[in-house]
């Protein structure tokens, strides 16, 4: 039988793209025919997942486990396929994305416009305060 025992992230990165889950010592175990492996950061050390998708990206890397002497190098995809892999994926996923601000595109074209406007009455008492007359006047004239 082959489970995930323990899966949580030492540190995670984030970026408009990706989601890095950083993985360390004793954070990290699997159960691999009746043995526990710890997870040793030999070869690949994080789990990337594109934001947007949902999706692991670096199916392919190789984790390396260890029990006492013995040594297990799994590619990425094969963990995927253990129980619970899944499972603790997901949840970091929601708890990660979730921190994530939605906004709607309405939303945001609100505040731009709101900004645009803030900033053309800024610049209207601007010319003011310098008796700029010609500025004063253009603004006026895009502002109709």
């Amino acid at each position: 039988m082959q489970s995930v025992k323990m899966l949580k992230p030492y540190y995670v990165k984030r970026d408009e793209t990706y989601l890095r889950i950083i993985l360390a010592f004793q954070y990290f175990s699997i159960e691999h025919h009746g043995k526990t492996y710890h997870f040793i950061p030999l070869e690949a050390r994080e789990i990337i997942i594109d934001r947007r998708s949902e999706q692991i990206v670096n199916t392919d890397d190789q984790f390396v486990f260890q029990h006492g002497k013995e040594y297990l190098t799994l590619p990425l995809y094969q963990l995927m396929a253990f129980e619970q892999f899944e499972t603790y994926v997901n949840e970091l996923i929601k708890r990660l994305n979730s921190d994530a601000c939605e906004v709607s595109e309405e939303e945001l074209l609100d505040v731009i416009t709101t900004l645009e406007h803030e900033n053309f009455m800024r610049l209207i008492d601007q010319a003011l305060e310098n008796r700029d007359e010609a500025m004063f006047n253009a603004l006026m004239a895009y502002y109709k």
